[in-house]
């Protein structure tokens, strides 16, 4: 059930669905409201605006855990009788230890309040300015959307953790047309927790398509690829970044099991969760833990993986502060601010520059291999682009592809909680 425009403090339901477990428990609140607008070609749809509030409740007795959730804030009892329904019919987890304890936690800068003064009004501007700025570089919008979402998350537990934290988020988005002697699409988009340009989004979507028109076949080819952070951004998504979950490692499931303190790449990764005004920064974790900097891997050896509470306990370790959740699922491990770093070089001499990537989510999780189709990019001879370059794939095995990283290039993005340049390497690109 949707709750639209009923004010309520995600606090006390806490408070008050605690006083109903009689056993080891806790209870996790999230409640979030939309405003959003969409652009159909020139236009500005009409908006939206809707708000959702839901909590989730486990309930521990030893080794057992029970849990349900409801976003009916009139059946909290209900909820938590449900989670008492399934924690008698569950089987016991033998690898758990116990609920987290409270830990001390400084606060982060979560959020520029200014966004909480941006009117509807406002946000459907920032479409305009998005059309305006396309269309002033000579492309045609086809389709984009501009969402500002307010976020109050809240914890409680029976070990006496008890927290809450708001922050609000602001995106835009643009995809482009761009018709010569045939027709190219380009996309922008932008994501922060403070105010930002759209118009800039609608000129760089438009300049993107614009150049990749006329688009030329390729030759199949091993060569040097600059991925730019897009195309890096889906690709580790899908294929490298959950190697590095404790649960992963626990369950035989990553190809980093027992490579800690090995060479695996040329690069440094960070997760970071307390970046001020990061896009994934939060000041505590789905457990209740404070989120914390992490380096994963520091020039190129693997240093540590990702911990929740549970695996963290499992493993003699502290939690890295990695435990994503929302109020339909019990805790999980997920990234924060994933950081990509590496020592920067010139243009590659001969190769392709890839900007995005289609299909990553095809790849295979498991082994890391993957054949994905180039959506957008360039051939590059002789240190210049030469032309955009059309229906090719690149396909490889990403854990080859970051042995072989030669450096980073070009300018830094954060495409969403991933912050990377452009990585330079090698791989297979089929024409």
């Amino acid at each position: 059930m949707e709750i639209i425009g009923v004010k309520m403090d995600i606090e006390e339901i806490v408070e008050k669905t605690m006083k109903l477990i009689n056993t080891d428990g806790d209870v996790f609140a999230q409640k979030i409201k939309v405003i959003s607008y969409d652009i159909e070609k020139n236009n500005v749809e009409i908006g939206e605006e809707k708000e959702t509030i839901g909590i989730g409740v486990r309930v521990v007795k030893g080794k057992n855990q029970g849990f349900s959730f409801t976003n009916n804030m009139n059946s909290l009892e209900d909820c938590v009788k449900t989670a008492y329904k399934v924690l008698r019919v569950s089987r016991p987890r033998e690898d758990f230890v116990s609920l987290p304890s409270p830990k001390s936690i400084k606060k982060i800068n979560l959020v520029d309040k200014i966004l909480y003064s941006i009117s509807s009004e406002e946000l459907m501007e920032y479409c305009i300015d998005m059309i305006k700025g396309c269309e002033e570089n000579g492309g045609t919008p086809s389709s984009g959307s501009a969402n500002l979402t307010f976020n109050e998350e809240a914890i409680a537990s029976s070990t006496g953790i008890s927290g809450i934290q708001k922050y609000a988020t602001l995106f835009g988005y643009i995809s482009s047309i761009y018709k010569n002697d045939d027709v190219s699409t380009g996309f922008d988009f932008n994501i922060m927790k403070k105010k930002f340009d759209f118009l800039v989004i609608g000129q760089k979507a438009a300049t993107k398509a614009k150049e990749t028109s006329n688009a030329k076949k390729i030759r199949s080819m091993n060569c040097d690829v600059i991925l730019e952070p897009e195309a890096v951004s889906s690709l580790l998504s899908n294929t490298f970044i959950p190697h590095l979950y404790a649960d992963s490692v626990d369950k035989n499931r990553s190809f980093l099991k027992e490579k800690i303190g090995e060479k695996i790449t040329n690069l440094t990764i960070i997760d970071d969760g307390r970046i001020d005004y990061g896009v994934a920064s939060s000041n505590f974790d789905g457990d209740g833990n404070p989120t914390k900097r992490n380096v994963i891997i520091e020039k190129g050896v693997l240093k540590q993986y990702l911990y929740d509470d549970f695996y963290a306990k499992k493993f003699g370790v502290e939690s890295t502060g990695n435990s994503d959740r929302d109020y339909k699922s019990l805790p999980s491990i997920g990234i924060t601010n994933f950081i990509v770093e590496g020592e920067k070089i010139d243009c590659i001499k001969q190769g392709f520059i890839i900007n995005e990537l289609r299909g990553a989510h095809t790849a295979n999780p498991i082994s890391g291999d993957f054949s994905v189709e180039i959506s957008s990019g360039f051939y590059v001879e002789k240190g210049e682009k030469k032309h955009p370059i059309k229906q090719g794939m690149i396909t490889g095995n990403v854990f080859e592809l970051l042995e072989k990283v030669k450096g980073v290039y070009g300018e830094i993005k954060d495409t969403g909680g991933l912050i990377t340049p452009s990585i330079v390497s090698e791989a297979r690109v089929i024409g």
